[in-house]
């Protein structure tokens, strides 16, 4: 018999096939061990720290282009340094000191806020292209400078220069959690939550910084990773996330400042938990006892008899009638040596009738057996299929859920910020609009739609709400009820999509100075201008990895935004979080929910701060489901899973293999031996296949070639008798 074709190799693969799977599931799921730094607690602190670096690289991007901006308005109406300054900090308040100074000789034309730093700058290289940003040590710490180039009345073009204190976004850490900001050198620049004065944390933290500046990234990403400390002598380990503040192309006022952010915390005494940890093991010794099982039934039940049936076909065909034709009495096989019994009769006896047509009915034959096979190996499989579903036992690490509650106050702190942002650029550019033309209006305001995606359209609305001009899309609402407080907005309250915009007065009165963070609610005496924000960048704010499903809900926890689809103004998909969104009021809280559907890490965190976006009374709510969290039980139950679904594929390939190879051309072979039984001398049987049902069919063949040389011989004996 050929040694790649027949009932042989389907059989012999099958048992190879399941032992493989055996051995994989003892190793991969049997050989897993409790990880006392989960994987889940490790990701917590990259994306803590990749978030925080996302928020600085995008408050320095922002600080620059508004710097940048400012400072353009002046290149056709030049201006006195003095004004210019009073102007810039009567639309932003984010810098603590500003300065105008000459280039080449240094003179200071004019100065506001705190002293600024200069001496680390070589003015004398400065031109007429504004250097990029630094960090400049001083008496009161480490400033960042930012620049742009300014025209001013007597003096033309000057160095606008803007100071500040380099800070972390204003998140919520864990007492036990340290996030800092640290520069080429290593020196922090600014941290948030709990001091780390031990030696070993101080190591942890520089070797994060170190591969931080010496990892290449790949296209498109930002360097960031995450790594483990050695356990004290008390056996605490510390774990640290680390991620660069510069941009992936390095086209961007971060990339030069060479920054990195690392957040680093102890992991808790009991990080992670295996349900079952001699499972692997066990459904190992099962799967290889069922493996020598189904290979001895396949051996017994389909490949004995088919070998039997091809001895007793062969002796036929050789003559050797004497002995009856003894074999299976079910299934294919079975119907074969009945049809082989009646045709070694029929060759002993010529004269005798040929047998009754085999009643047409349906049997399941071979297909039985291999049914059998597959309802055994599904019975292995089937169980560790279902560990893949929800698992309401699973252990959360108290570090990962904290992670969900600090990375979700993140994302509140980017949509707060965008929003005050938005609204400072409108206050910035508003007076440039008071006393300017149509024409002269709609073209800054084209130029600032240009300038930042942030915008779906800018318009001025008169004193009766009429449009005066506009860039963009078509304003959502006009006339007398579009006209308001300053402050950030909500222009509907349904509808296909959320109108989210800011407004503000071209011109300030008295009594109408915003506070620290643009919390200005004055009702405008006169035209007004309405920036309406895109619901995708916002959308786009809110996507980060490892964040899950992520909502912004208004003060009645209506959606208004997500990182993936949802319905405006629609209630919150997963109804377990307003019990969350009841305990955030304040400040940001999360918990692990499990009942009510599968368990997931819930979490919620107002838009606080000051300004008009706080009094809004927004959230954003994440959602991050317990099995997506890469914890020791659910690599497990995964492995499991794998393990199950590769016994089904072995069996599905093994038996698919035989039933299609053997069983159908066997089940075709018995309809021909019973019809050359009951008398079919014309219907030629060929082979198929080079194998054991090939080899029975040939044999067919010849005894059907001998009945009818017998017969002949029969008819030719008749006429002599009579004569």
């Amino acid at each position: 018999m050929p040694l790649l074709g027949g009932i042989r190799p389907p059989i012999a693969l099958l048992l190879i096939l399941l032992l493989a799977v055996a051995a994989i599931t003892a190793l991969a799921v049997g050989g897993l061990r409790v990880d006392d730094t989960p994987q889940a607690v490790r990701e917590s602190h990259q994306y803590a720290a990749e978030d925080t670096a996302a928020s600085l690289r995008a408050g320095l991007r922002e600080s620059a282009t508004d710097l940048r901006r400012a400072a353009a308005r002046y290149d056709n109406a030049p201006a006195e340094p003095a004004a210019v300054l009073a102007a810039l900090g009567q639309a932003y308040q984010k810098w603590r000191g500003t300065a105008i100074v000459l280039p080449g000789t240094g003179r200071l034309l004019a100065a506001r806020g705190e002293t600024v730093p200069l001496a680390g700058l070589d003015l004398g290289k400065v031109t007429d292209t504004a250097p990029a940003p630094l960090l400049e040590p001083s008496a009161a710490g480490t400033r960042l400078l930012t620049f742009a180039m300014v025209t001013t009345k007597a003096d033309g073009r000057a160095l606008l220069v803007a100071s500040d204190n380099l800070r972390l976004p204003g998140i919520a850490t864990r007492k036990e959690q340290t996030i800092q900001v640290l520069d080429a050198t290593g020196t922090v620049l600014d941290s948030t939550g709990a001091g780390l004065t031990a030696e070993p944390d101080q190591r942890l933290v520089a070797t994060a910084r170190e591969r931080a500046a010496r990892e290449r990234p790949a296209p498109g990403e930002t360097v960031s990773g995450s790594l483990a400390g050695n356990p004290d002598d008390k056996g605490v380990r510390r774990v640290a996330g680390y991620a660069a503040v510069a941009s992936p192309d390095g086209n961007d006022p971060a990339s030069p400042l060479g920054l990195t952010v690392v957040s680093t915390s102890t992991i808790d005494g009991k990080p992670g938990s295996l349900r079952h940890p001699l499972l692997g093991l066990a459904a190992a010794g099962a799967l290889l006892l069922l493996a020598l099982l189904l290979a001895w039934f396949l051996h017994r039940t389909l490949q004995r008899p088919l070998l039997r049936l091809f001895l007793d076909a062969r002796r036929l065909t050789r003559g050797e009638l004497e002995r009856p034709v003894r074999g299976p009495k079910r299934g294919e096989a079975g119907r074969i040596t009945r049809a082989l019994e009646e045709l070694r009769l029929q060759l002993l006896d010529p004269a005798r009738p040929p047998a009754a047509p085999a009643p047409a009915r349906r049997r399941p034959g071979i297909a039985l057996p291999l049914a059998l096979c597959a309802v055994v190996v599904l019975g292995w499989s089937g169980p560790l299929l279902f560990l893949g579903g929800a698992d309401q036992e699973v252990r959360v690490p108290t570090q990962v859920v904290a992670g969900q509650r600090d990375r979700t106050d993140t994302a509140a702190d980017r949509i707060r910020q965008a929003l005050n942002e938005g609204y400072a650029d409108l206050r910035s550019l508003a007076p440039a609009l008071a006393d300017s033309s149509v024409g002269k209006a709609e073209a800054l305001l084209r130029a600032t739609l240009a300038e930042h995606d942030r915008y779906r359209s800018l318009y001025v609305l008169g004193a009766d709400g009429a449009v005066l001009a506009r860039a963009g899309e078509t304003p959502h609402r006009t006339g007398p009820d579009a006209l308001g407080p300053n402050g950030v907005l909500l222009l509907n309250t349904s509808g296909k999509e959320p109108r989210i915009a800011a407004r503000t007065a071209l011109t300030t009165t008295p009594g109408d100075q915003a506070g620290p963070d643009g919390d200005d609610t004055a009702t405008p005496k006169g035209p007004v201008l309405v920036g309406e924000f895109k619901t995708d960048f916002l959308s786009t704010l809110l996507t980060r990895p490892g964040l899950g499903r992520v909502w912004l809900v208004d003060d009645r926890q209506r959606v208004l935004a997500a990182n993936e689809g949802y319905s405006s103004f629609g209630d919150l998909p997963d109804g377990r979080a307003r019990a969350v969104l009841a305990d955030a009021k304040k400040d940001a809280a999360a918990d692990v929910v499990r009942g009510g559907g599968d368990p997931a890490v819930l979490a919620a965190a107002p838009l606080g701060g000051n300004g008009t976006v706080a009094k809004l009374g927004w959230s954003v709510v994440t959602v991050q489901p317990v099995a997506w969290l890469h914890l020791d039980q659910n690599r497990a139950d995964r492995r499991a899973v794998l393990a199950g679904m590769l016994g089904l594929a072995a069996a599905a390939l093994c038996l698919g293999w035989l039933f299609i190879a053997v069983g159908l051309p066997l089940r075709r072979l018995a309809a021909s031996a019973e019809a050359l039984a009951a008398g079919d001398r014309r219907t030629v049987l060929y082979p198929v296949h080079h194998d054991e049902v090939g080899a029975v069919a040939r044999s067919l063949e010849l005894i059907r070639q001998d009945l009818g040389a017998v017969r002949d011989r029969a008819a030719r004996r008749a006429p002599a008798t009579h004569g």
